[in-house]
């Protein structure tokens, strides 16, 4: 059986999926002029506590604060990015909300800011581990002399700080250059990065590519990016392995747009680990951050495509991501 953690996106705002309980967005679909049209079960939360209006979520003084940002993005092509003080802002510093207009209609997501504070804290608490290495092992240089044996370990630590910084700094820049890219040349150009990284691992390297004369929109440094993380995931996941090693990928032309799916032949994820995917720095690595999967999953929110991650214990995993087409 096939586990299935997460599939998520800025459409779907009412979809029943599996991991909808450990997701900490609030979704809503709504008329222009805010009236709610759907939600999903964090949503409801307020919409059952103050109404089916969204202007109804915040204090008099800071509805019109609302009532702009709805206007903001009714006159914008792009995603749209604020932080509203809503009724619920005694603890924290309110909702930050991303949201942008399709067919007519308003899709908002929300995340609550005492969740970016527990993220901060995680944030700090990541840094610190590679911190107290590189101190502990400059004290020990200090009593030992032995620079020359020590400074690997130390330059390594530096170079997991850096890339901790890195990803951080990536999830956080909103900057994207976006360009109309038929999915399946799309496929052609991450091939290359792919099966050269598999060559060098000595991972036998397959794809199946599928025509589309539909264009997506793209960035495609972005997903260079996307890819990289997930093959160094993939890579990882086949260490150790005594039979073949083997990643496929494969694009897949779908309903309204088209499937990008990397897999692989190693030991799987068992239901437990599955279910913490979603959680904030989580990681099964000795010395990971936790942030690749997070980042891989906001580059396709940013594209306004949906992510999933499906897995079998002893057969491997999927990582695929949809991206929509544009309509003509």
């Amino acid at each position: 059986m096939i586990t299935i953690i997460y599939r998520e996106s800025y459409l779907p705002v009412s979809e029943k999926d599996p991991g909808e309980q450990l997701s900490i967005e609030m979704r809503f679909c709504m008329e222009p002029d805010g009236h709610i049209l759907a939600y999903n079960k964090k949503g409801q939360a307020l919409v059952d506590r103050f109404g089916s209006h969204f202007l109804h979520f915040f204090p008099e003084d800071v509805a019109s604060d609302a009532k702009d940002y709805l206007n903001t993005i009714l006159e914008s092509d792009d995603i749209v990015s604020t932080l509203l003080i809503d009724k619920l802002s005694e603890k924290d510093l309110g909702t930050f909300y991303n949201g942008f207009l399709k067919n007519g209609k308003i899709f908002l997501v929300g995340y609550r800011t005492k969740m970016f504070t527990r993220f901060a804290g995680e944030f700090v608490h990541e840094l610190r581990n590679p911190l107290t290495v590189i101190k502990g092992f400059l004290q020990l240089c200090s009593y030992t002399k032995e620079y020359d044996k020590f400074q690997p370990v130390i330059l390594s630590e530096v170079d997991r700080m850096y890339s901790i910084l890195d990803n951080f700094l990536s999830m956080s820049l909103r900057k994207n250059s976006f360009r109309q890219m038929n999915p399946d040349k799309l496929c052609k150009k991450l091939v290359s990065v792919l099966s050269a990284e598999c060559l060098v691992n000595k991972v036998a390297f397959d794809y199946d590519i599928a025509y589309s004369e539909n264009l997506c929109r793209v960035d495609l440094n972005k997903m260079k990016q996307v890819m990289i993380n997930l093959l160094r995931n993939a890579l990882e996941a086949l260490e150790g392995k005594a039979a073949e090693k083997k990643i496929i990928f494969r694009g897949s032309v779908e309903d309204y747009g088209y499937r990008f799916s990397l897999i692989d032949n190693g030991k799987g994820m068992k239901t437990e680990v599955l279910e913490k995917l979603g959680q904030p720095l989580y990681t099964t690595k000795r010395n990971g951050t936790g942030i690749g999967l997070s980042l891989c999953k906001k580059i396709i929110a940013d594209h306004r495509g949906t992510f999933c991650v499906s897995s079998v214990p002893g057969n491997g995993t999927t990582v695929s991501f949809f991206l929509p087409f544009i309509l003509p």
